[in-house]
């Protein structure tokens, strides 16, 4: 939501609340209407190499232990459907790895 609106909302909602109880009238800031797109994948290995990744819309990078990921936004939606679209394939060969299911369901949080 962030990397495409700009709008951070646990921070409204926050100001939202701030504002309701001092009394005073909320303003919602201005939002951009940008398109953003997630890619993540179970990954082979233990600190995948996202640098050859490196397209300007590129505006987050996760950084967790056998797992790749991107996150892209852009004001052209078609150009964040073409990254995703050339990403997944290069995510599958690049790093896809599967694990089979756990024994126990997790029920809980």
């Amino acid at each position: 939501m962030k990397a495409a609106t700009g709008l951070e909302l646990w921070q409204e909602a926050a100001r939202i609340d701030l504002a309701h109880l001092s009394g005073k009238p909320y303003y919602p800031p201005t939002i951009r209407s940008h398109h953003a797109g997630l890619i993540i994948c179970l990954a082979r290995q233990q600190h995948p190499d996202l640098a050859p990744y490196d397209d300007p819309e590129i505006v987050w990078r996760l950084e967790k232990e056998y797992h790749a990921g991107l996150l892209v936004a852009s004001a052209d939606h078609g150009r964040v459907a073409h990254l995703l679209t050339q990403y997944t394939d290069r995510f599958a060969h690049d790093f896809l790895a599967s694990a089979p299911p756990k024994a126990q369901v997790r029920t809980t949080i």
